[in-house]
């Protein structure tokens, strides 16, 4: 079954014009539509701020008892929707059961993973009915009755312009990795077809998990949800639609002039999507690539409804190879120094598998003969360091740990195959007083990376910006 999924961010909610021009591009489709949407930002850092609170001894929930009401009072009230109608219903109860959760935290003290992936996922459900409240709004304004039932393209009079279904409801099925989770399957696509003529809201981001615990899928994971329902349902494309700019040539608050990339691999955009920022999940590509399924960037602003960005198989090289230059802070550096690390074996494999039973994700590996460079998240670094140490290791005689660096990296298809490319990365650094502590190239043909002081990050984007892509 074919169907429009569109990836949305819940903070649409605020930009009227955003949610009109959606609106006005659903009504152009005549398929079913399916609306993928992200947690409110704010929604979700308060649900975080009162998981941590749940352990005071004097805990009250007025804080997100007072963000719930405003945002239900925003939504419902303020428009003259019916206190009663189905939807601030819904979202009522919702809001009651987010709340009875966090009581029995705080009165049980069971703070598991898999309730913490249960208690953020209202983040995105309570977003799901705020933003299907507004559409359907909307929709009620603008389209006409004789529209309806019109190729399907809406419901008959009475039923609901807007549904949301929830993964639940639709059998999304995923691995027991919380805040990590694998999508497997869905189950239940019919329900699509059951809610023909409607606007769908799914809420993003998690699954259910075995034994019917829910189970996240981490960052940005409505894109990945949305990319596995594309696939399932063979769409044409998964459309995101994005209030900012998504994919540009370099960080816009470090070069302002930076440009819109209109064409993306699937591997440039997954590479892209691990520096910070990109607001993009890696394994979104994942579901779309067996079928050749392209992603569509649209711009909340759009007037012709045509992508900024199109991600897809087709490769359109840059002429200087390099398509954008990435930077992310979240990044420590983990030092086992020591004359006799390159002889002695089975170092590298303890410490990543000590890291790895610990839920550490390791980045990258640099290694020479007196030196195992592990690259980690800024958060896990003296966790990091600290397992090292108790591992005793009798051919490291230092472990150190950097943690006020920076990686940059450039990115784009070609890097195997063109001289050049690390000379004029290292001369641009070098030309501007940029000391390099580590760097990597040739594990992919698409980028190559440097980390760097953390103070130097503006100063090196700028100038392998210009280096690359500016001259």
């Amino acid at each position: 079954m074919s169907a429009a999924i569109v990836r949305i961010e819940g903070e649409i909610i605020d930009h009227q014009p955003a949610l009109e021009k959606l609106v006005a591009f659903l009504t152009r489709q005549s398929k079913p539509h399916l609306l993928v949407v992200t947690a409110l930002p704010g929604l979700s850092q308060a649900i975080r701020n009162e998981i941590d609170k749940t352990h005071e001894k004097a805990y009250s929930q007025a804080s997100i008892e007072v963000i719930l009401e405003s945002l239900e009072s925003q939504v419902f009230s303020s428009s003259g929707t019916d206190e009663a109608s189905p939807k601030n219903e819904e979202f009522r109860r919702q809001f009651l059961r987010l709340t009875g959760l966090l009581r029995g935290i705080h009165l049980t003290g069971d703070y598991s993973v898999a309730l913490k992936d249960q208690v953020m996922s209202f983040g995105e459900l309570l977003t799901a009915w705020l933003v299907a409240a507004q559409l359907e709004q909307i929709l009620t304004k603008v389209v006409s009755h004789e529209f309806r039932g019109q190729a399907g393209m809406f419901p008959e009079t009475g039923k609901p312009l807007v549904a949301v279904l929830t993964p639940e409801e639709l059998g999304l099925r995923v691995t027991a990795d919380h805040g990590n989770a694998t999508i497997i399957s869905l189950d239940h696509p019919k329900a699509i077809a059951s809610t023909a003529g409607q606007v769908v809201v799914v809420p993003g981001s998690y699954g259910i998990a075995p034994h019917g615990k829910i189970a996240r899928a981490g960052r940005s994971a409505a894109d990945y949800t949305a990319a596995f329902l594309a696939g399932a349902l063979r769409a044409e494309q998964l459309i995101l639609w994005n209030l900012r700019m998504e994919f540009t040539s370099v960080d816009p608050e470090i070069v302002p002039q930076a440009g819109i990339l209109r064409h993306l691999t699937y591997a440039e955009a997954s590479e892209l999507s691990y520096f910070d920022h990109f607001d993009f999940h890696p394994r979104t590509v994942e579901p779309l690539q067996a079928n050749h399924i392209p992603i569509h960037i649209l711009s909340a602003s759009t007037l012709d409804y045509q992508p900024e960005t199109v991600i897809s198989s087709e490769e359109h090289p840059s002429a200087t190879v390099v398509k954008s230059i990435a930077g992310t802070d979240d990044l420590s550096v983990l030092q086992l120094n020591g004359p006799g690390v390159g002889l002695k074996p089975g170092i590298l494999a303890r410490i990543t598998g000590k890291l790895a039973e610990e839920g550490i994700n390791i980045k990258s590996v640099i290694t020479s003969q007196v030196s195992i460079n592990i690259l980690l998240g800024r958060k896990e670094g003296a966790v990091a360091q600290r397992i090292a140490g108790e591992l005793g290791f009798t051919a490291v005689s230092e472990i150190t740990l950097l943690d006020e660096v920076t990686l940059v990296a450039i990115v784009g298809h070609g890097m195997q195959n063109h001289y050049g490319i690390s000379a004029t990365l290292f001369k641009a650094v070098a030309n501007h007083q940029i000391n390099v502590i580590l760097s990597g190239s040739g594990a992919s043909d698409l980028v190559s990376y440097l980390v760097i002081a953390e103070q130097d990050k503006s100063k090196c984007v700028k100038a392998v910006y210009q280096a690359f892509i500016e001259s």
